[in-house]
């Protein structure tokens, strides 16, 4: 199988996979672009990417899930992240896939640790049985209202009027 098949059926299997969770009228989408200079490996990277992310309230306490790619000369990195955040401080881990140019694909796992909420500063660290990545990055979000909570009874509110 080719692998650019392979990075767009891994993506849109991730992007399904959030849409088709409970989604109700009270959340917020956001989606960026990152940028990122990666280092801890052979050799110090810059990478860019996107990502969107999907946010909610569970008894007042803020709850993400997230989904994005990174790209860098030689590799494209697939990941999903779950994340919360209070002030302007947040965390967010998950696993992620990097397809390689040179080498095979690779699994792992990811921690990202952000300042602010829709521009500011990303510290990410990438675990995999290789090596440890670490990269400094910066981000902006254009947050996307989905419409005002309304107070019913229903545990799930598919009602966007």
């Amino acid at each position: 199988m080719h692998l650019k098949s392979i990075k767009l059926k891994l993506l849109l299997v991730i992007t399904a996979g959030m849409f088709a969770s409970e989604v109700k009228a009270q959340d917020a989408f956001s989606v960026g672009p990152m940028l990122h200079y990666n280092f801890g490996s052979k050799k110090p990277k810059i990478s860019w990417g996107v990502e969107a992310a999907v946010w909610w309230y569970e008894n007042g306490f803020p709850v993400s899930g997230n989904f994005g790619f990174d790209r860098r000369k030689g590799s494209t990195a697939l990941y999903t992240q779950v994340q919360t955040g209070v002030g302007v401080v947040g965390v967010a881990a998950g696993p992620y896939v990097e397809f390689r140019k040179e080498e095979s694909a690779i699994l792992g796992f990811q921690t990202d640790y952000w300042l602010n909420y829709y521009a500011g500063l990303n510290y990410r660290i990438r675990y995999n049985p290789e090596q440890r990545q670490k990269a400094l990055g910066v981000y902006a979000k254009l947050p996307l209202d989905l419409g005002p909570e309304e107070e019913n009874n229903d545990d799930i509110d598919w009602d966007w009027d």
